[in-house]
């Protein structure tokens, strides 16, 4: 049985993206084990992600930060299997020296640049015709098998068990549909608009529907506590009340998630949620690279688009409705 290392220590989105490559990997070489190396705030996302059979958690911002964190892992985890294969990305350079240590027979990247270079076994990339973020990392899969990739929408398993907690304790008294609203970003600028929000919490409401605001972290709670206290009432407020799998397993019960610019609007597509995305400060032509729109229940408010709360309201109708027809004619 072949043994693969994929090493991803990138953020939410970033993390999620890389599971087209694990996909790949397992459709290509079935009875193989894949071992994920994830940053330790997004283990939860790689382990449950399709074609995973193994999560190391690299706590770069603890115990494993600094060389003497790299070398601290390195020492856990070395002589635990023999990789055939491992796939660094983003061409990070101590996630390359590690795979050469970890003794990876073949080492696949995209660095263009570093002297870690002569430890890899493909030259500069040729990606042809994939430009897509999600696709560039299924590629390293057909660089090392020479079977042509496959471009196909990212997946993650939600487990049973939170479900059980989103089902009988977040949304235990929760009569009517839910529809998710994610507003904070890491940069203000990108943050969904306070008096748009409100007006389209009051149109969800309005809708016989519940507006659940989600998010985590000292920013989203600061934009729920500036929030007019009318719309405070409107919210079912979840800020910080879930975990990675309960994440997912509340946007699997909701109609459809309106979010900013954050990795949360990538995973909500991996569990095949509608998404209406409102990014302010780029246009299509910059954000088209980050996911084949034909894979996904999707749509995008881009720069320079109509970001009214009638048009936000009406996408995100639109995909409920699309959805609905889909599953009656099931």
């Amino acid at each position: 049985m072949k043994t693969f290392l994929v090493y991803n220590t990138s953020y939410f989105g970033d993390t999620i993206l890389t599971d087209g490559l694990c996909r790949n990997l397992k459709r290509m070489i079935p009875d193989s084990k894949l071992i994920f190396i994830a940053n330790k705030p997004f283990a939860d996302l790689a382990r449950y992600m399709d074609g995973v059979d193994e999560v190391w958690v690299y706590d770069k911002w603890g115990i494993h930060k600094g060389i003497y964190g790299w070398y601290k892992f390195y020492s856990e985890h070395k002589n635990r299997y023999s990789f055939d294969a491992s796939f660094v990305i983003y061409g990070n350079e101590r996630g390359i020296i590690l795979s050469k240590l970890f003794g990876a027979k073949k080492i696949y990247a995209d660095n263009r640049h570093g002297f870690v270079r002569i430890l890899l076994d493909n030259k500069k990339i040729n990606y042809g015709p994939w430009i897509h973020i999600q696709d560039k990392h299924a590629f390293l899969a057909e660089l090392y098998t020479g079977q042509p990739m496959e471009s196909m929408p990212v997946r993650y398993h939600v487990p049973k068990e939170a479900f059980h907690q989103v089902d009988h304790n977040l949304l235990k008294d929760v009569s009517k549909s839910v529809i998710a609203l994610n507003p904070v970003t890491k940069k203000k600028d990108k943050d969904l608009r306070p008096d748009m929000f409100c007006k389209l919490a009051e149109k969800i409401i309005h809708s016989g529907k519940i507006p659940a605001i989600i998010g985590i972290g000292k920013a989203a709670e600061d934009y729920f506590d500036a929030l007019p206290e009318k719309t405070q009432k409107l919210l079912l407020n979840l800020i910080g009340r879930t975990t990675i799998p309960e994440l997912g397993a509340l946007l699997k019960r909701c109609d459809v998630l309106i979010s900013a610019d954050t990795g949360t609007a990538h995973f909500a597509l991996a569990l095949d949620v509608p998404v209406v995305d409102v990014f302010y400060l780029n246009n299509e032509k910059n954000l088209s690279k980050w996911g084949p729109k034909s894979l996904y229940r999707h749509r995008l408010i881009a720069r320079s688009g109509d970001f009214s709360t009638e048009n936000i309201w009406k996408n995100a109708l639109e995909l409920m409705k699309e959805r609905s027809e889909e599953h009656t004619s099931e």
